[in-house]
């Protein structure tokens, strides 16, 4: 007997067609069942697969087993195939099913191509047109809120001076404490950042443990009294609440006794924790520190508004800082500090070489006494990075200063802010997420998570990021509004951004590290909620008249022109534009190198229909050196060149730029975003802008 002839005796291939019938069926049922209940992507996978493997031991089945009038019983093969009407019937109605199923699987594929040809050639994936992959999600550091042994926070310092006006002193112990600890590379140590939130707490220690992710605190006083000090400290176990090491210091007051007390509280510690201190350099303080009282205080006091930048403050620090040099012209440390508040001078405030060249001058003047102070390599890579754009320097001085202090997060957090400008996204997360394990309480370390997670395109791992910001206790306004841009610019969610905006007092000035006035025109603008822009437009004019950050100076005439655009005034959109014009090229004469005066330039002459003038302006813009070498920065003025060309160019010359610019890896803006600007409308109905959009549209974004 043939094998053929025998697999029909068995009924195999009766036995096959009803099991791709069968199976066929279940499929489909699943897939509605699974769709309903929100059944998670692997079940029906894993159905899949089953079905496919079963075949196997179903037809082995078949094969060994025959189903007659006695039941199911062992077949031997003695047995003849039957060949009555009724199993003929059976073999027609198999093989009409498994027919019926393969016409039915060709017209689901088929189908929709056949119904509507145009439907299906714009909206199945195929190697040009299918929706951008998202970024794969990245795993949060820390979620499981597990204490790594050696782990502390120094909470601040109570202040037990009969002065109270001492607290900038008792701060500046506590810092300097801080810093001290950070040079033991078996401690993990919280940043100052995090720990100030629990000044005068309530919490207890277990809570403030779990809060910052430690398994010990240390608590501790300070008494100045004359030339005296004393200095009370206590290391606790956060979960038992056991006292682990305690001791009292009380000194002569001056720099060289500070200094030995902070040593000898963090090898204490370390001793007390079972860590050693380790053999690198002396106590940073020590060795470039000063011997004179009045330099030392003077140097505290400036450094106790050091986390702020207005011009005011910093100017301040740099009175202080002279007058602490006036003491003692060798005391390092307020060299490298009045060297990186001249740094912050130039880069938040005026932008000018003298200040950036008197940075570098006391910075350099302290390396030369003492080049491998890690406090000082600090402050240079600082310079570096903020006054030269000088990145591999900056990443240099990082490394250097890492070795005296391994656990400091200003390090991890400025080597974040250095990687991010060059272009280098993934060392810039992991450099961030090291930072936030150190300063887990940091808005600006978590609002910096966020915005390079935006800038990736990564929504959903920005959104985890934000749900942890807002559980600080800080007012959190910025960071919700940053959110809303987010979602705004990624998938043009312009209705969530005006709810988040309507919960601000319209009267109120709101400005943060990510949000200011000029966002609220922009989130109505892009809303397409014109009377409101316009509202906002002249509240803002009651105060100022040019707004200008690091990426942009924008004329509030420019904004009026790309409103009247919106709206149709062409009369309105010529005039403001001109007025805003005659203002930029005022900023440009005096500055000729600044790429944000060039870029908004081009806006305006687009709006006057100036083409080849828009786009020279844009391209002088992307020729300035600081956008030649900041990724960040390069990335806005590509987008303002965009803008332009969508206001004054052909399609077909917009279409290419748009494509490079969605296809960057860094970027604020996604395709649903931009196409939010009016300008873009005049654009869309042309096949090849379409196409475009296609290839980088989201599946998340807002219709």
């Amino acid at each position: 007997m043939s094998l053929w002839t025998e697999l029909k005796r068995r009924n195999i291939f009766r036995v096959a067609a009803a099991y791709v019938v069968i199976g066929w069926l279940t499929l489909q049922v699943a897939d509605i069942v699974l769709g309903f209940t929100g059944a998670p992507e692997w079940v029906g996978k894993a159905l899949i697969a089953m079905l496919l493997l079963g075949i196997i031991p179903v037809l082995a089945l078949a094969w060994v087993f025959e189903v007659g009038p006695d039941g199911i019983r062992v077949d031997d093969g003695s047995a003849q195939r039957d060949a009555s009407p009724q199993a003929r019937r059976l073999d027609v109605v198999t093989l009409g099913a498994v027919v019926l199923v393969m016409l039915l699987m060709v017209g689901q594929q088929l189908a929709p191509a056949l119904l509507n040809p145009e439907a299906a050639e714009t909206t199945q994936p195929t190697a040009s047109t299918a929706p951008t992959a998202q970024p794969e999600p990245r795993p949060i550091p820390g979620d499981d809120l597990t204490a790594p042994e050696g782990s502390i926070a120094v909470l601040p310092f109570t202040n037990r001076s009969p002065d109270p006006d001492t607290g900038y002193f008792v701060d500046g112990i506590h810092d300097d404490l801080l810093t001290e600890l950070a040079r033991n590379p078996q401690l993990t140590v919280i940043s100052r950042t995090s720990v100030m939130e629990y000044r005068n707490t309530t919490k207890n220690l277990r809570q403030i443990g779990e809060e910052l992710g430690v398994a010990n605190v240390l608590e501790g006083a300070v008494q100045r009294s004359g030339q005296r000090v004393r200095i009370n400290a206590q290391l606790i176990d956060a979960e038992t609440d056991a006292h682990l090491w305690a001791d009292t210091f009380d000194r002569e007051l001056s720099p060289e006794s500070v200094f030995d007390i902070q040593s000898e509280i963090a090898t204490a510690i370390a001793g007390a924790l079972g860590r050693t201190l380790g053999t690198s350099q002396a106590s940073v303080g020590a060795v470039a520190g000063t011997s004179n009282t009045e330099a030392f205080d003077l140097y505290l006091r400036a450094r106790s508004s050091s986390e702020t930048n207005s011009d005011e403050q910093i100017r301040g620090r740099i009175a202080l800082y002279r007058e602490a040099l006036d003491k003692d012209s060798e005391f390092l440390l307020a060299m490298g500090e009045l060297g990186r508040e001249y740094t912050n001078l130039y880069w938040y405030v005026t932008r000018r070489d003298e200040d950036r060249q008197r940075g570098d001058e006391w910075i350099a003047r302290a390396l030369r006494a003492a080049p491998d102070n890690p406090q000082l390599q600090l402050a240079n890579a600082e310079h570096l990075y903020r006054a030269n754009l000088d990145y591999e320097g900056a990443l240099a001085a990082l490394e250097r200063a890492e070795i005296g202090l391994p656990g400091d997060a200003r390090i991890f957090k400025l080597r974040a802010y250095v990687l991010r400008r060059s272009g280098d996204l993934n060392g810039t997360l992991e450099a961030l997420e090291t930072a936030a394990l150190l300063d887990p309480r940091s808005t600006e370390i978590l609002g910096t998570l966020i915005e390079t997670h935006w800038l990736r395109g990564d929504l959903e791992t920005t959104r985890r990021w934000h749900e942890r910001a807002l559980a600080l206790p800080d007012d959190a306004s910025g960071v919700t509004l940053m959110m809303a841009s987010a979602e705004l610019q990624i998938v043009g969610n312009a209705e969530a951004a005006i709810e988040v905006l309507d919960e601000l007092d319209p009267d109120e000035s709101f400005t943060t590290q990510f949000f200011g006035p000029i966002d609220r025109f922009r989130y109505a603008l892009l809303a397409r909620e014109f009377e409101r822009a316009s509202t906002e437009l002249e509240r803002m004019a009651e105060t100022t008249v040019l707004f200008e950050d690091q990426f942009y100076v924008i004329p509030i005439d420019l904004l009026r022109a790309e409103l009247a655009e919106a709206s149709g005034d062409r009369a309105g959109q010529r005039r403001h534009a001109g007025e805003a014009l005659a203002i930029l090229d005022g900023v440009v004469e005096r500055h000729p190198t600044d790429y944000r005066a060039w870029s908004q330039r081009a806006i305006a002459l687009a709006l006057l229909d100036r083409p080849d003038e828009a786009m020279e302006s844009a391209d002088r813009a992307l020729d300035q050196d600081i956008p030649r070498r900041d990724a960040l920065i390069r990335s806005e003025m590509e987008r303002f060149r965009l803008f332009a060309l969508a206001l004054s160019s052909d399609t077909a010359e917009l279409v290419p730029a748009m494509d490079a610019y969605l296809s960057s890896d860094l970027r604020y803006w996604g395709v649903a975003g931009l196409l939010r600007y009016p300008a873009f409308d005049r654009h869309v109905d042309d096949p090849d802008f379409q196409a475009m959009v296609a290839r980088h549209a989201r599946e998340d974004a807002v219709q």
